[in-house]
């Protein structure tokens, strides 16, 4: 499953009630500022990954006054040929995903049946999130960029996110004796598991920088003509297990873990140079937009189906020939729903659908 051909809000965030019809393309929603275009993204990231990128508090995407939302959308498969044997497209093809929230408990519905696990209902679809804090992945703090590896891996085949929890149970346990100051042999009983799941997740983020890398290249060359080059920097320069041991004394000085994926970075440089210190509001935008694109492009490798991509005040400080160079550079087949202001002297590819917003309502555009 990769394309939502409808969408209903329900008592969500600035919205009482919405539904929206998007086109399996482009899909660009344009108004003023303060009108819900970015609410309207908000609402599909969270109905397809059960997660928010503006805040991870349930309750403040509940409308003022009501007690909780509900998000439904129904997905439909890229299969261009998959029909019944009466002409129909085939019904295997198409899932109803439901979400309803009164925080902090939520229920999920697949096809009207209810789910007690978020596994397979988080199966159907994969997003790329695009939005303004993103520009941080440039200039910002290590976290933000291990949380971008991070949200390729958990939508990855794989072991990914069992590493991941392995590894950061390990990590709490271990640093709250360290702050305790407990004795060497309870610290040291945590080096084994944690040397092994974070030797693991090491290893995994190692092939998604290194998968990233040329997608990222191509996609930055083909929106600006500038070089970008992105490298993975592991938080242990030797086998885990032997790093932890040499920082044993640094450890009990800091009361803190010192090595390991916690500590993880993505280089990232433009032209040769350190982009998060010598690059423009434009540029970092345009470095932060060709990795959204790879992420794409690695993930369509992934399973042979694009993710949705939801692309919050796209253009911002991009000039004309950087937009129409992104939107060209959008992966084919994609449906992406794209959120800005204004579209005067852009470039429009074929098939996209143009929705204003204004005061909570769609109205499409001829």
């Amino acid at each position: 499953m990769s394309k939502i051909n409808h969408l209903i809000l329900r008592s969500f965030r600035c919205f009482e009630s919405l539904e929206y019809t998007p086109g399996p393309g482009l899909n660009f929603l344009i108004g003023e500022n303060a009108q819900g275009k970015t609410s309207v993204l908000e609402a599909v990231c969270v109905l397809l990954r059960l997660r928010s990128p503006r805040t991870a508090n349930l309750a403040e995407m509940v409308r003022f006054g009501r007690e909780g939302f509900g998000l439904e959308g129904l997905l439909e498969g890229s299969a261009e040929n998959c029909f019944d044997l009466t002409g129909n497209r085939d019904a295997a093809d198409r899932v109803r995903l439901s979400l309803s929230c009164i925080p902090p408990v939520r229920a999920l519905r697949l096809d009207g049946v209810a789910q007690l696990s978020s596994s397979e209902y988080l199966s159907k679809a994969r997003i790329v999130w695009f939005g303004i804090d993103d520009l941080s992945l440039v200039n910002g703090t290590a976290d933000l960029r291990r949380k971008l590896l991070d949200s390729i891996g958990l939508q990855k085949e794989g072991n990914y996110g069992r590493d991941l929890k392995t590894y950061d149970r390990a990590l709490r346990s271990r640093n709250l004796l360290l702050r305790e100051g407990r004795s060497r042999r309870e610290i040291e009983a945590y080096n084994i598991p944690l040397a092994e799941a974070g030797e693991r997740l090491m290893a995994e983020r190692k092939n998604i920088v290194s998968g990233l890398a040329p997608l990222a290249a191509e996609s930055c060359l083909k929106i600006s003509g500038e070089d970008l080059l992105i490298s993975y920097i592991p938080g242990a320069e030797s086998p885990l297990l032997e790093s932890l041991e040499l920082s044993r004394n640094e450890e009990i000085r800091l009361r803190q873990t010192r090595v390991g994926p916690q500590r993880d970075d993505v280089w990232v440089k433009l032209n040769g140079i350190p982009a998060g210190s010598f690059a423009s509001e434009g540029q970092r935008r345009t470095i932060a937009l060709a990795l959204k694109i790879a992420v794409s492009g690695l993930l369509t490798r992934e399973n042979g189906i694009p993710p949705v991509l939801l692309l919050d005040d796209i253009f911002g400080e991009l000039d004309r020939s950087r937009r129409d160079a992104l939107l060209q550079g959008i992966p084919e087949g994609s449906q992406a729903f794209l959120s800005t202001t204004d579209l005067s002297g852009i470039v429009l590819p074929g098939g996209s659908l143009i929705h204003q917003m204004e005061r909570g309502n769609l109205s499409q555009l001829a």
